[in-house]
């Protein structure tokens, strides 16, 4: 009776000892990340170049009500077009 109750305390010992493992069985691949960096390069674009540019475009009052005007009534400016190759 001592025996078994010394063997299942060994058992049961050693069974709480293993969840005490401190290194990770299973290990990264060494490109682990990469699709995340590769997914995020594409969707930034030239973040160097970001605040460099100004985006202020030129506006008055006048302007700024004939473009509300426009826009009230569905009336539209036809953008010039422009050609991209020769």
């Amino acid at each position: 009776m001592k025996i078994t109750r010394i063997i299942t305390a060994v058992v049961l010992g050693s069974a709480v000892l293993t969840a005490c493992e401190t290194e990770p069985r299973m290990t990264l691949s060494p490109d682990f990340g990469n699709s995340v960096r590769h997914n995020m390069a594409v969707h930034i674009i030239n973040p160097p170049s970001l605040g460099k540019e100004t985006t202020a475009l030129p506006m008055d009052g006048v302007r700024a009500l004939g473009a509300i005007d426009r826009y009230q009534t569905g009336e539209v400016i036809e953008p010039e077009k422009i050609i991209t190759t020769d």
